[in-house]
């Protein structure tokens, strides 16, 4: 077959794809109701990742940094001496 021809069967295959238009209308509550859904979704998604990535680099940041501190065993066997 020729490109013409399949670019012309394909472009009509792909048109039976193609939603029509709703007409339906979206009133002021339910357009608030779906913005706050979307809003809540991505208030969800950054809590998961601050959940699953902030914590653990904070605890792996803190066991990193943390200075050993002398047991009271061993500051007192340094005084002794």
């Amino acid at each position: 077959m020729h490109k013409s021809i399949r670019f012309a069967l394909l472009l009509m295959a792909t048109s039976f794809f193609v939603p029509d238009a709703a007409l339906a209308y979206g009133g002021p509550g339910s357009v608030i109701s779906g913005i706050g859904a979307f809003l809540a979704a991505i208030a969800a998604l950054l809590a998961t990742l601050f959940g699953f990535i902030w914590f653990p680099l904070k605890r792996l940041y803190k066991s990193w940094t943390e200075e050993e501190e002398p047991t009271e065993e061993a500051a007192a066997s340094q005084t002794t001496e």
